[in-house]
């Protein structure tokens, strides 16, 4: 029996046998919601090679459709299946089978965000920064809620975004009192309606905790979801579910995260944006570490989980890597920080082994000859998004609560723990002093 990660290498290697690898590539495989595999054929082939593959490709059971091994999209009644740009290019490598780019379609019950390549910044929006993570308790929106307010001692006004609505936590570290609204309002109430502007003026206070700069918050839950806690499952429920324009264009996540951050920077004038990203690889990260042409700091500690999911996400990322590497290649967004590290210089090297050979295995390049156009980095280059930011362990972050232990948000208490880390953002995203 043929299992999932079996199917594709093998079904291309079979197609690969009996077209050649270039004429392959005319064709595209699609992927169906359950995970079944079709050969769809776009353009005329042999009566005889169609036979042979259908009668081959039923040995590939139970993951290559019985009824529709090899169909045109006239078969399937879909006439999206002909758009010749339609799917991506999926690296396959998979010994004694495939190796090689195959082109697939996916069709997905849980969303379609994940299979967009990264986005864009958002042209209205200043530099955006998201901290995300594999798992949560790696001190993540904590090391984001003081950057924030050291940035905003510096002179600086922030934005900050908290999209983990199935573990909302930046209001109470950051706000007294909570705005009307919550973003997890947003997500539901356009998933109905347009929205209105006043809307956005209940959706975003400043935070006490500001300086000479502003801090604004929009928490995942405002005082009306406090004041009816029975119904955040509900509305957790439906914040992710698409929804079409008048046109019967979908609009997913991804789309509405981006539309919540520019119509929020377009009310205000920002210097940064901090989002709060969901921890693991669900679908509904995907809107903030894809869709906002972000800076994107990946939190891990030094266990073999981090690693691990990571490896995940990157490997799920490399068939989005450019031909060349240029000025606007996302991958160099992308950035590890090392929490909870300790002061040892060896263990912060090994965890930057560690890295190293992840992205190296994934995203950066291994062609040989290209060197100038290459995505690739020494093991000692600081400047690699493999090269993770340090932020040591301190026990006195351990039970972070900012509003009742206001020292914690003081100079001389982060600046030990957090000031190589912010300096370093700081510098990232071109906030000069």
């Amino acid at each position: 029996m043929t299992h999932y990660d079996e199917a594709l290498p093998k079904f291309a290697a079979l197609v690969q046998e009996l077209l050649g690898p270039e004429e392959m590539l005319e064709h595209v495989f699609l992927r169906d919601a359950y995970g079944k595999l079709t050969f769809i054929i776009l353009k005329s082939l042999d009566a005889t090679i169609i036979s042979r593959l259908r009668e081959q490709a039923a040995e590939l059971s139970p993951w290559v459709d019985a009824e529709n091994p090899v169909a045109d999209p006239g078969d399937l009644f879909d006439a999206t299946l002909s758009d010749p740009e339609a799917g991506y290019l999926e690296w396959v490598d998979s010994p004694g089978t495939y190796y090689g780019f195959v082109r697939v379609i996916e069709r997905r019950i849980v969303g379609q965000d994940w299979l967009r390549p990264p986005q864009e910044p958002i042209v209205e929006a200043p530099p955006v920064v998201v901290f995300a993570s594999h798992k949560g308790g790696v001190g993540r929106s904590t090391a984001l809620a003081v950057s924030a307010a050291a940035l905003s001692r510096a002179g600086f006004n922030i934005l900050v975004i908290d999209l983990d609505l199935e573990a909302p936590g930046l209001g109470e570290m950051l706000l007294k009192e909570p705005p009307r609204f919550g973003t997890l309002d947003f997500f539901i109430e356009s998933g109905v309606s347009e929205i209105e502007d006043s809307f956005f003026d209940d959706l975003v206070v400043p935070s006490q905790l500001a300086d000479l700069g502003l801090v604004h918050v929009a928490p995942a839950v405002g005082s009306e979801g406090n004041a009816s806690p029975q119904n955040i499952l509900g509305k957790i429920a439906r914040a992710y579910v698409e929804k079409s324009d008048v046109n019967g264009t979908v609009i997913s996540f991804l789309d509405r995260t981006r539309e919540l951050v520019r119509r929020l920077c377009e009310r205000n004038r920002y210097d940064a944006v901090f989002i709060d990203a969901r921890a693991g690889l669900n679908e509904a990260t995907a809107g903030a570490i894809l869709g906002l042409g972000a800076e994107i700091l990946l939190f891990g500690v030094d266990t073999p989980q981090t690693f691990a999911g990571y490896r995940y996400f990157l490997a799920h990322l490399q068939r989005f890597r450019p031909e060349a590497s240029g000025d606007n290649d996302w991958r160099y967004r992308l950035r590890m920080v090392q929490a909870k590290a300790q002061a040892d210089p060896k263990t912060q090297a090994n965890f930057r082994t560690n890295t190293y050979e992840m992205f190296s295995d994934t995203i950066y390049d291994a062609e040989e000859g290209i060197e100038e156009e290459a995505f690739n980095f020494d093991y000692e280059d600081v400047s690699a998004p493999h090269y993770a930011w340090p932020i040591l362990g301190d026990s006195n972050y351990a039970e972070f609560d900012p509003i009742a232990k206001v020292d914690q948000f003081s100079s001389h208490m982060y600046d030990r723990t957090f000031g190589p880390f912010i300096e370093a953002l700081r510098t990232k995203i071109g906030l000069k002093a």
